[in-house]
């Protein structure tokens, strides 16, 4: 190519690039106000997604996650005020956890307050049902002319075994053998194991004093010729057998101590006669005879119900019937050990048992408890009615299961305080305590506020105003 050819092109130069468009200037928004209420009710926070777990894995985020009040062994009681959680306890759990080195358990409380409701229901009903125990009870309450626990017997199928001064009750012999032996043994026929120290109980409340040195040898030898005489005639031994054998001793019997006969029966007078006033008098058609067919631990229910409510408080009738009763099962619970078989016993009166010879035999029945398999629920309405020393103030203390309903004296609040060992300042809550709500005492643990829960079926045939408001169960 020429030079001339390179001078007549022409050069067109490259487009400039275009210019960026401006961005567009930011819409401005009015931020909307919230509302207070919406504020504090969480509505504009932001929500996040549930996740999937399970009760066990979810427990660590309760942080605050209370212990439960007691273990799940045992019958429920009710529901721990402060909690809400259950309430279990059972006295034969407890002595098997090491919780209590004794079965017993004592109820205490104003009038009206839930003391019979609670042995009603956790003390026989459950047992009853849920544990598949016997249960006995010794009923001094009357309602509507009978025992207070009637109704309860006849919602299991259990009859009444009623004692009565008028001869138409049943009866429990004094001298009966199941009281004599320690055991089921002919050869041991005669024996007075056991029977020896209730028949001194009951002559101690016939005299008014205790047995003398001499009245006990006539009485220890007239008891065992009544039952050497009575077994070899096929028959069971009763009180009029035993005054018989003091008024007219064997002149063999005499001669065996060196005695004359003369001498021997004037030893025997007085025991005699007491014994005969009484069997004809107080305690007439109660404890004169063979023991009923009726009187038995062996009913298909397995609950035992003694009405002793028609025997009079004054006089010793009620003291020996119940001490004689207790003893009777003491002794046929004692036959039948091997059985491994749990009794409950249930006491709603337990100060008539709080003073007398007749009180030392109940108690030292009840310190069998552990070889015999039973627990003794006992009720008091105030610690101040017992006399120091007495056997029902030793049940209080020997008890390491205690429920504590509500007393309106101070006085009585601090006597449970003082007994107890309880904290200082919870006589105030006992003397505020509602109708259904105790405390618990477990052995040395704190003591619970416990609100007593029941059931329909439970509370009909526990309640007893009836007779206050005119209106049947």
């Amino acid at each position: 190519m020429t030079n001339s050819s390179r001078a007549s092109m022409t050069v067109v130069p490259a487009p400039a690039p275009a210019a960026p468009e401006p961005a567009p200037e930011p819409v401005r928004r009015r931020t909307p106000r919230r509302a207070r209420w919406l504020d504090r009710a969480g509505w504009y926070e932001p929500r996040s997604t549930g996740t999937r777990s399970t009760t066990r894995q979810a427990e660590a985020l309760n942080l605050a996650l209370s212990s439960p009040p007691t273990t799940y062994r045992g019958l429920i009681v009710g529901t721990d005020r402060l909690s809400g959680q259950l309430v279990c306890h059972d006295p034969f759990v407890a002595y098997e956890d090491r919780l209590v080195s004794s079965p017993n358990a004592a109820v205490i409380g104003d009038v009206g307050k839930g003391k019979s409701s609670l042995l009603k229901t956790w003390g026989t009903l459950r047992q009853l049902l849920l544990s598949g125990r016997r249960v006995m009870v010794l009923d001094k309450k009357t309602q509507a002319g009978v025992g207070e626990y009637t109704p309860l017997a006849q919602a299991v199928g259990a009859p009444s075994i009623r004692f009565t001064v008028d001869g138409t009750g049943s009866r429990l012999n004094l001298l009966d053998p199941v009281i004599a032996l320690g055991e089921a043994d002919e050869a041991a026929a005669g024996r007075p194991t056991g029977q020896m120290m209730l028949v001194r109980a009951v002559l101690a409340e016939a005299l008014g004093r205790p047995v003398a040195e001499r009245e006990g040898k006539a009485l220890r030898t007239a008891l065992l010729a009544a039952a050497r005489d009575a077994h070899e005639r096929g028959r069971v031994p009763v009180v009029r057998d035993l005054v018989h054998h003091l008024i007219r001793p064997a002149d063999e019997a005499a001669a065996e101590l060196g005695l004359e006969t003369s001498t021997l029966r004037e030893w025997g007078f007085d025991p005699a006669f007491a014994l005969e006033r009484m069997v004809e008098e107080d305690l007439a058609g109660l404890v004169d005879a063979e023991t009923s067919p009726d009187v038995q631990l062996d009913h298909p229910s397995g609950l035992v119900h003694f009405d002793i409510s028609a025997l009079p408080v004054e006089g010793p009738a009620l003291r020996i019937v119940m001490t004689l009763i207790n003893t009777w099962q003491s002794n046929m619970l004692a036959r039948r050990s091997r059985q491994l078989m749990q009794t409950v016993n249930v006491v709603e009166e337990g100060w008539h048992v709080a003073e007398g010879a007749l009180g030392k035999v109940f108690q030292r029945n009840t310190k069998l408890a552990r070889g015999l398999g039973l627990a003794t629920l006992a009720g008091f309405h105030h610690i101040s009615d017992l006399p120091p020393g007495s056997a029902a103030r030793a049940l209080l203390q020997e008890a390491e299961t205690v429920f504590i309903f509500g007393q309106s004296l101070r006085s009585d609040a601090l006597a449970c305080v003082e007994l107890y060992n309880l904290p200082a300042g919870t006589e105030d809550t006992i003397m505020n305590l509602d109708r259904g709500t105790f405390l618990l005492k477990i052995g040395h643990e704190p003591p619970l506020l416990v609100q007593h829960i029941r059931s329909a079926a439970e509370t009909r045939l526990t309640e007893t105003d009836s007779a206050m408001t005119g209106q049947p169960r």
